[in-house]
């Protein structure tokens, strides 16, 4: 049988009184709120929550999960600064988090099927069915930069679409025609979204005699799948091959994002191609890299800690009023012009 652990343990481990330990475990004023996590942390790492529900959800309520999928993690560019704001977020709130990753075979977290946490965020794409998994728990969920089509949760998103939009009408106002669009649209929900913005300028603005031959006008110069696994591996020989694949040849690119249109440059370079020169390339996220690469980036800015702060502050609201109703927050970008486009005449 395994040896229960005590108060005197926890109160002898980290040098404190056992009135103390009782207090912070009990959730009770006495304690400041720094020991009361102090003595948290050491009964979870000791395995003395797991032998009271009650102390359990103590514990629970200063605690937060954030769940990503590992490929994620690759990106920390991107994702890293959104963890910076859900922290930021998290620690003025007084909670700690709780972060961990999943792969395709979708375990639950421990500390969600352990009822150590108090509400969970998902940060980028996530299975439905595994959604489902995790709302079943009867905690409060939030996604980060991913919608659900049909299990109602709270969402924060980037508006993608409006952006795009923006971005292919800036490319128009510069005198390109010949636009193409880089990016898997089977890899993330924000990439088929920019893509239907930059879909939606395309045939607004240029007047096809048909909607059909929009569509074969757009395809002629864009690349929609395989290609962020050139990115992942940055494997500049690949993105340069699926160029050259293409049927026309496109005046502009708008890439899925900053780390394809940076992969994109170098591609290009390898193809004899000079940006903005001989042509103009564009991304979307304003990751810090795209403003210290040669040409810089021409893009649209994510505020990604903004992002982390918002999605943050909603869950918190989600947790102290559950029966509210679903909410989808999206939050504005911002064209940032740089080196990577020209006027084109």
């Amino acid at each position: 049988m395994k040896k229960r652990v005590t108060m005197k343990e926890i109160a002898e481990r980290l040098n404190l009184s056992v009135n103390a330990v009782s207090l912070a475990l009990n959730d009770r004023a006495g304690v400041s709120e720094e020991t009361r996590r102090l003595v948290l942390n050491a009964a979870e790492e000791m395995g003395y929550l797991d032998q009271s529900t009650k102390y359990t959800a103590a514990y629970s309520n200063k605690n937060i999960c954030i769940l990503l999928e590992d490929r994620f993690f690759k990106d920390m560019q991107f994702y890293g600064r959104i963890l910076l704001g859900l922290e930021e977020a998290a620690k003025k709130a007084g909670y700690d988090l709780f972060i961990n990753s999943f792969e395709k075979n979708q375990e639950i977290p421990a500390c969600v099927e352990q009822q150590k946490v108090s509400g969970l965020i998902v940060v980028g794409k996530i299975d439905e069915e595994y959604l489902k998994r995790l709302k079943s728990y009867s905690i409060p969920v939030l996604l980060l930069d991913h919608e659900s089509v049909e299990t109602p949760t709270d969402c924060v998103m980037t508006n993608n679409v409006a952006g795009a939009y923006k971005l292919t009408k800036y490319l128009l106002d510069k005198g390109y025609r010949k636009i193409g669009f880089f990016g898997d649209l089977s890899y993330t929900p924000s990439i088929r979204e920019r893509f239907w913005g930059y879909q939606e300028a395309m045939q607004q603005y240029l007047k096809f005699p048909s909607f059909e031959e929009g569509i074969a006008y757009i395809r002629r110069y864009s690349a929609l799948k395989n290609v962020e696994d050139a990115v992942i591996h940055q494997d500049a020989s690949s993105l340069a091959d699926y160029y050259q694949s293409l049927e026309d040849k496109p005046e502009a690119l708008i890439c899925s994002n900053d780390k394809m249109a940076i992969l994109m440059c170098k591609a290009l370079s390898q193809c004899g191609l000079k940006v903005p020169e001989e042509i103009g390339v564009v991304g979307f996220d304003d990751i810090e890299l795209s403003n210290m690469v040669n040409p810089r980036i021409t893009t649209m800015r994510v505020d990604k800690v903004l992002m982390g702060k918002k999605a943050m502050e909603r869950l918190l609201k989600c947790m102290e009023r559950p029966k509210e109703k679903v909410e989808k927050l999206v939050l504005d970008v911002q064209l940032i012009e740089r080196d990577s486009v020209r006027e084109f005449i």
